[in-house]
């Protein structure tokens, strides 16, 4: 007849994550955030040459309405969302600053 003692017992429980592979847990918790920043700069690049697009559309046909450049100006206000790329900072940079060239021609 088996007794208490032949039961399997149960494995002890595992301690604490060791520093170091908490500190990975969180890192990989952090990389949507970049992507997500990433993206919005792009968006926001990619939005400001699309109304940039609109105006020279608009200038060809000989009427620019004011309303494109008050929402330019406006979108151009909105501060940028943080990237850690270097190279889709300097690029939604130069976007950035052709279109402040572009409003300073209208007067804005």
């Amino acid at each position: 007849m088996p007794n208490a003692s032949d039961e399997a017992t149960p494995e002890p429980i595992a301690s604490a994550l060791p520093v170091s592979a908490a500190q990975a847990l969180l890192a990989l918790q952090e990389v949507p955030a970049e992507r997500q920043g990433r993206r919005a700069a792009l968006r926001r690049g990619s939005d400001l040459l699309d109304r940039l697009d609109d105006i020279r559309h608009d200038l060809l046909l000989g009427d620019l309405p004011l309303h494109r450049l008050e929402a330019l100006a406006h979108r151009l206000r909105e501060p940028m969302p943080p990237v850690t790329d270097p190279q889709i900072a300097d690029l939604v940079q130069e976007i950035e600053l052709r279109v402040a060239v572009e409003l300073a021609k209208f007067g804005h």
